[in-house]
């Protein structure tokens, strides 16, 4: 037997990738810790459970190539697979042309090193039908934060005396940041406003709770805006040295009044000034805001409120505010090597129209592009989909329009580690290494830092990583020149370390993280505010020029009762899909035993009098049904959400797959993010003996 080795990695099984050491005996991880090095942690309880999920749920893991003949699986070797997958990309590029190929990437993107290569093998075919999990949350606050202060601005706690947790739960999604809110609260007296439909833990403990309407958000801020400029509660010295429209801001909120928008938000009046007054009155103040307004159809003028009072209150860039940050986006970065090469740009992929702001942001079009692309054929068709460690029909918004696409296609590959309900659609599924079993980089959002990942455990010998496949896959389609390193190692040793500025010595020499750039305050005053004006432009001339508000402005979402009371007479309630639970990161880990014995079934959360009044009790199965289609979920009665809102947890599959309910036809004008939340629905009691099955609309 082998002696324990502990290898300094990340747990990616969400994107804060907190630090951990893992400790390896036999080739097998027997435990796991926070690492001491690293400023991202502590680990939450799937960081815990490292050492099960090798034991339990990836002993279910798919060993070797799969190909799909007559509607069954048999083995092939990974020759086989690659060859099989360039004659039929070929054939499809050579019928359709180069952009009918696809992929969608599952793993974030924008901050793994491999998808550089991705972005590059797509570039090289002369497709630009190129999908990532982008296109579900993130990056409307990013898009916002661009064409309002010219970059991103994350919460700073440390200093803090006032946090607004906005539409998120980070006790849920990011535990070790909502730990350290309760921190700043119960340890430095900071006060916290949460701004949430439900009453969450942090909405418990708060010190002011606005159970907010879903989708009503946008309305709100300008509430608050309204309060802190006619009340004077503004940085009167920012406002007037570092803003841009602040005149002409002042006049539009003025219709804002916190009587008006509470009859909105379903908000008392004197608690939306209340909440306005102790954010702008308590200096520094910062906004943790959660993904929620990313899965609004109008939220990306919510997030552009939230700026606006970010600057407003002077709270731009400031210790115990909200600190200006540069993004690696690593896919974006392939395109800006690729045009400095001077290499042929493909035509912008199916999605840009519908996305606008998220192309420019992301240097890639949104999903709603690829669904229109393969169920319309608009306006190109997409006849091939590669699919990288991802699960889409569970993952992305409006499971029948997407799976309309995919019954049109003429060749899937998945490339993932289990069989998921998108990989049985497939044609060929190609088994992956995990996140522990391949060396990558990773660079962290809201900090200035890259991690390398140390490989840990050897993975078996048919389970790649996601380098190795772009890298065979460019050889096997002649494509080899342009990505033209022979194996991870190469890449990283000639290429990526020198673009990054470092070396992988540096990056081992500092286990917990290698800084590219140190964090420091008030930025502007001597680097400037990247945006037209050279200000933070609350009035935006850029967004006006491409025919959207200018300011922030608020817009019922689009299928609520004001803007469609015929929905509102089917659908009364109101649906929010994508709630995390602390123990899964969408779909994954839902094996293993531990988390899920602490779940049991996933539940709908629905308000103990309106659930009364439709004859439901908790633990009562019921049927959930928007205008998209119906699920059917165990009810969770409880007095802490809104009585008109029902909760869907995010993640499950089949009878209890939310995004059934979600759409892609209804997005953001700005950015295409498809509507997850702020729909229209209606709830029944499931009949005893009605036969368990998912109903399409």
């Amino acid at each position: 037997m082998s002696e324990e080795k502990i290898v300094k990695t990340a747990c990616l099984f969400c994107p804060p990738g907190c630090g951990i050491d893992l400790h390896v005996k036999d080739n097998v991880p027997v435990k796991v810790e926070s690492m001491m090095e690293c400023v991202v942690g502590p680990i939450c309880i799937k960081g815990e459970m490292i050492p099960e999920w090798f034991q339990t749920e990836l002993k279910s893991r798919v060993l070797h190539p799969l190909q799909k003949v007559k509607g069954n699986w048999r083995q092939i070797t990974w020759d086989q697979a690659l060859d099989t997958m360039a004659e039929k990309l070929t054939k499809v590029k050579d019928t359709y042309g180069p952009e009918a190929i696809a992929t969608y990437i599952g793993t974030t993107p924008e901050n793994h090193d491999y998808n550089y290569l991705a972005q590059r093998f797509f570039l090289a075919l002369g497709s630009d039908s190129f999908y990532g999990s982008g296109s579900t949350c993130y990056f409307t606050k990013i898009s916002a934060g661009e064409y309002t202060y010219g970059g991103y601005a994350p919460p700073t706690l440390i200093g803090t005396k006032c946090m607004v947790v906005w539409a998120g739960n980070p006790t849920e999604s990011v535990p070790f940041a909502g730990d350290a809110i309760v921190l700043m609260k119960t340890q430095q007296g900071a006060k916290m406003i949460v701004i949430d439909p439900r009453r969450t833990l942090l909405a418990k403990a708060a010190d002011i709770h606005l159970q907010i309407k879903p989708g009503t958000d946008g309305a709100l801020a300008l509430a608050f805006m309204h309060v802190i400029i006619t009340e004077g509660l503004y940085n009167k010295e920012f406002v007037e040295k570092y803003t841009y429209g602040f005149d002409k801001l002042s006049e539009h909120v003025k219709s804002y009044s916190p009587e008006t928008v509470a009859e909105i938000c379903d908000v008392p009046a004197g608690k939306i000034r209340e909440a306005a007054r102790m954010y702008a009155g308590l200096t520094p103040s910062t906004i943790f805001q959660g993904n929620s307004l990313d899965t609004l159809d109008n939220g990306f003028q919510a997030c552009r409120g939230i700026d606006c009072l970010i600057a407003l209150t002077g709270n731009l860039d400031a210790r115990g505010g909200s600190t200006l940050m540069p993004l690696h986006n690593y896919y974006k970065w392939a395109k800006e090597d690729w045009a400095k090469e001077g290499l042929p740009m493909p035509r912008p992929g199916a999605g840009k129209a519908q996305g606008e702001l998220f192309y420019e942001v992301t240097g890639g079009p949104n999903a709603a592009g690829l669904y229109q692309a393969m169920a319309e054929g608009k306006p190109y068709p997409i006849k091939a989909l590669l699919v990288d460690t991802g699960n889409p029909v569970i993952t992305l918004a409006d499971t029948n329009y997407l799976r309309a696409g995919i019954d049109k296609l003429d060749f899937m590959a998945v490339h993932d580690i289990f069989m998921t309900e998108t990989a049985q659609l497939a044609d060929i599924f190609l088994p992956a290494a995990s996140f522990f079993e391949q060396q990558t980089m990773y660079a962290y959002v809201g900090r200035p830092m890259v991690l390398l990942l140390n490989k840990a455990v050897e993975p078996p010998e048919d389970c790649w990583p996601s380098a190795k496949v772009w890298i065979e896959l460019a050889k096997r389609m002649g494509l080899q020149k342009y990505l033209p390193w022979k194996d991870v190692d190469d890449f990283h040793e000639n290429f990526f370390c020198p673009r990054l500025g470092t070396t992988i010595q540096e990056l081992r020499d500092n286990p917990g993280g290698w800084f590219h750039s140190k964090r420091t305050w008030k930025k502007y005053e001597t680097q400037g505010i990247k945006t037209p004006s050279g200000k933070v432009d609350l009035y935006s001339e850029a967004l006006a020029a491409r025919g959207f508000d200018p300011m922030p402005t608020y817009h019922e979402p689009q299928l609520s009762a004001v803007s469609r009371p015929d929905l509102a007479r089917q659908y009364p309630l109101i649906a929010i899909t994508g709630t995390r639970i602390l123990e899964f990161a969408q779909s994954m880990l839902l094996g293993i035993p531990t988390l899920r014995g602490k779940i049991g079934e996933p539940k709908a959360e629905i308000n103990t009098e309106t659930a009364r009044n439709l004859g439901i009790e908790s633990g009562d199965q019921m049927i959930v049904e928007t205008p998209s289609g119906k699920i059917q979920m165990k009810a969770s009665c409880t007095q802490y959400i809104h009585r008109d809102v029902v909760s869907v947890p995010y993640g499950f599959g089949g009878l209890q797959n939310a995004n059934y309910l979600s759409s892609y036809k209804v997005f953001q004008p700005e950015t295409g993010n498809a509507a997850y939340r702020a729909i229209p629905c209606r709830v029944m009691k499931a009949l005893l003996g009605e036969p368990a099955k998912v109903v399409t609309m």
